[in-house]
């Protein structure tokens, strides 16, 4: 299956690594002052419809991309002190747990006697002193140890140390939580595997933030479809026309790819503004707003006084698992910026993720199957969309890509 085809999908420098994001307002300034639309490298491409929806080829997303590569799971922040939360990512079953001497551990929801969830999903984090497994009781410490057997004269020379809840290779890098799905994989190096965003996330002050609430839900779309929607600007005054779309510039953005992710600025109504402003006041939060794609299937988005961080996590072809995580720079202080808080995540969530972007998503999916469109056009205000379907297809091909 020929995934994209396109007469040129080169990628412009990086810009440095000092002041990652300045060259990309210096993109964006050129175009308001009427030049070359700073989204427009390269020509006219297209995509295969069955990439969304063939489930052979979803089968090789998985097991190149969501079973080897580091996947985000969330902020650190989400998890006190001796909490625990069960989520299935990507089929997986897992349990994302913070001892009580504050480590993170991610681990397999799986007892290790029969088998059975330790845990039943759930979409909010517990606090639990232990997991005891429901089916026979095995006891387990939060950081996976086995604790405890009852009967265990039934059990003669069983060793418990070996027996403990598999652990997944995880780590925290900014208060981010990654982990590989296979508990056979290597360590993970995390400022390698971020590379050029790894000194953006330092800059923005992502381990600082607070986590302040979470949705998560299912939405009967392919995962990438939900990334193609954050990963292009052409649509904001349009399909949010009604929301959030009064703010932004129309379909001016700058982007670039950093290694195998991408980092890209979205021209608001305060754009003009850094005019007057030395480059190190140009902030990529309140004078545009930046988005990075942490590959594969991690979308953070940077509004002017908090966070959004999207997990894409697809249990089928035609299904993804949708979680919005709002990360704010302090907890609510009063009654005030409660109410603040609670509206902006309103706001977003609901209004405009899940009722217009999500929505627009599975009507897509239900189009792509319709066979309308034998190919999907892709214009030149939508480059950021070709660097990551090439992206995508280099991982599914090569079986050595980690």
């Amino acid at each position: 299956m020929t995934m994209l085809s396109t007469t040129d999908i080169a990628a412009p420098a990086e810009a440095p690594l000092e002041a990652p994001w300045h060259t990309l307002f210096e993109r964006l300034l050129a175009e308001l002052d009427g030049g070359a639309p700073a989204a427009a490298e390269g020509g006219t491409a297209s995509l295969d419809p069955a990439i969304y929806g063939d489930p052979a080829h979803f089968a090789r997303e998985r097991e190149r991309l969501f079973l080897r590569l580091p996947l985000c799971l969330g902020h650190i922040d989400q998890l006190a002190p001796g909490s625990v939360i069960a989520r299935e990512v990507c089929g997986v079953p897992l349990l994302i747990a913070r001892a009580r001497d504050g480590a993170a551990h991610v681990l397999l929801n799986v007892c290790r006697h029969r088998g059975a969830r330790v845990l039943p999903e759930q979409e909010t984090v517990c606090r639990r002193q232990s997991l005891a497994c429901p089916y026979h009781n095995w006891t387990y410490r939060l950081d996976g140890g086995l604790a405890g057997i009852p009967r265990a004269e039934a059990f003669p020379g069983i060793d418990k140390a070996r027996l403990g809840l598999r652990a997944l290779p995880s780590a925290v890098r900014h208060g981010l939580i990654f982990a590989v799905l296979d508990p056979e994989a290597g360590p993970i190096d995390l400022a390698d595997h971020l590379g050029g965003l790894d000194r953006d996330l330092d800059a923005i002050g992502m381990g600082r933030h607070r986590f302040y609430r979470q949705h998560a839900v299912r939405r009967a779309t392919n995962w990438k479809l939900i990334v193609d929607a954050f990963l292009e600007v052409y649509h904001v005054t349009r399909l949010h026309a009604g929301t959030i779309g009064p703010f932004f510039r129309d379909s001016v953005s700058a982007g670039e790819p950093v290694g195998r992710h991408l980092r890209y600025l979205v021209a608001r109504e305060t754009t003009d503004e850094i005019r007057t402003l030395p480059p190190g006041r140009w902030s990529p939060q309140r004078h545009a707003t930046m988005v990075h794609l942490v590959f594969p299937n991690s979308v953070i988005v940077y509004h002017p006084d908090y966070i959004s961080h999207l997990g894409l996590f697809p249990t089928a072809a035609d299904e993804t698992l949708f979680v919005h995580t709002m990360l704010t720079p302090e907890k609510p202080a009063d009654e005030k910026a409660e109410t603040h808080w609670a509206r902006s995540f309103e706001l977003m969530d609901s209004g405009v993720f899940n009722d217009e972007d999500l929505a627009t998503c599975e009507q897509i999916q239900r189009g792509l199957k319709s066979g309308a469109n034998d190919r999907l056009v892709l214009g030149r205000l939508e480059q950021n969309l070709k660097w990551f379907h090439a992206g995508v297809e280099e991982a599914i091909v090569r079986e050595d890509y980690r």
